[in-house]
């Protein structure tokens, strides 16, 4: 009895010995990996054209991840991306040209978990001589008047003598949007380098602007970097749908002597569109919202005889005779653009 005793108190006193795995599954890993450190050293000149450069995380990372995410100016033939660890390596089939290079990471690579894309590029630049471009533009990418973090900048060297399409012509760099849609482009060249930019809004993220598929829009200033303006900033990137629909916005002063309040009617020039119509408050102020880019035929008018038409109504005190209500069309065509908030100058209804 003494033995079994001390064989209970035995295994009760190891019992605070064992060890003590965590539970399986646990919380979701909302954290992207984060760079901790770049090779060679951001903005760094003289690098050797056989440099291996490499960025190391804050975690453990997954290689597959990085698959068609790594991007390399000006364009080069990549040996080797792989990841080990926490350390992206990457190494090129050749020495490096002598000049700047610069290297994107765009967003979506994960840890290994899998579970937290990152949300933000990353951009490493460094020179294989005596000096790194200084070069810089600075901007913000709107879509639809708000800033979009889906936003991308692609940047095209103009020629300087004859248009440059960009359907054929290699881009420079390209730069994604952070999150309150502002974007830089850095280590440019300054020896009076012109370039034409586009923005557009990335919705499969790959990088690269698809036409037909994705919002985008050429700056329409093309942009001279210099030794004496090196930085160019402030850059409005306004992408926008080209259906979204626009506002119309103005005043109607009733001075007819018919107490009613004015109305507006767009009549549209597209075959099969259907006209809008709005009602002006005391005040003779009108809003016709969602109007789709186009031209229209503007009036305004009481309509005394509600029929939504700029026409004509029976006098109450005498029935016999017609009337015409008080009426006024702007000569000219009215054209909106798309998403466009236009005020028109004020019309008077006598």
């Amino acid at each position: 009895m003494r033995r079994a005793a001390i064989w209970i108190g035995a295994i009760l006193s190891c019992s605070g010995c064992a060890v003590q795995e965590a539970p399986s599954g646990g919380p979701e890993d909302k954290t992207p990996p984060r760079i901790v450190s770049v090779f060679p050293s951001a903005d760094s000149a003289g690098v050797s054209r056989d440099v291996r450069p490499a960025f190391v995380f804050s975690e453990r990372i997954d290689g597959e991840s990085f698959k068609n995410r790594l991007l390399v100016h000006p364009p080069l033939t990549f040996d080797r991306v792989a990841a080990k660890g926490e350390r992206l390596e990457i190494s090129f089939k050749k020495l490096l040209p002598e000049t700047t290079i610069c290297l994107t990471l765009m967003p979506g690579y994960r840890d290994v978990h899998r579970e937290a894309p990152a949300v933000e590029a990353r951009v490493l630049c460094f020179s294989t001589t005596d000096s790194i471009a200084r070069g810089e533009i600075r901007g913000a990418v709107f879509f639809k008047g708000k800033p979009d973090s889906a936003g991308a900048v692609e940047l095209f060297h103009a020629r300087k003598d004859s248009l440059t399409d960009l359907a054929t012509t290699k881009r420079a760099r390209v730069a994604f949007a952070e999150r309150d849609g502002r974007f830089a482009i850095r280590a440019l060249p300054t020896n009076d380098a012109r370039f034409l930019l586009r923005g557009f809004i990335d919705k499969d993220g790959d990088g690269f602007f698809s036409d037909g598929k994705e919002f985008g829009l050429i700056y329409p200033d093309t942009i001279v970097l210099s030794s004496i303006s090196p930085l160019v900033e402030e850059i409005a990137v306004m992408v926008i749908d080209p259906n979204e629909p626009g506002v119309l916005k103005g005043v109607v002063a009733n001075e007819s002597g018919i107490a009613a309040p004015p109305v507006v009617r767009l009549d549209p020039l597209a075959r099969g569109a259907r006209w809008l119509f709005a009602r002006a408050d005391s005040s003779g102020a009108f809003v016709v919202s969602r109007v789709p880019p186009g031209e229209y035929l503007f009036s305004a008018f009481v309509d005394v005889n509600p029929d939504s038409l700029c026409g004509r109504y029976r006098d109450e005190a005498d029935s016999t005779r017609v009337l015409d209500e008080p009426c006024v069309s702007l000569p000219d065509t009215l054209r909106l653009k798309p998403g466009e908030i236009r005020t028109l100058d004020p019309v008077t209804l006598k």
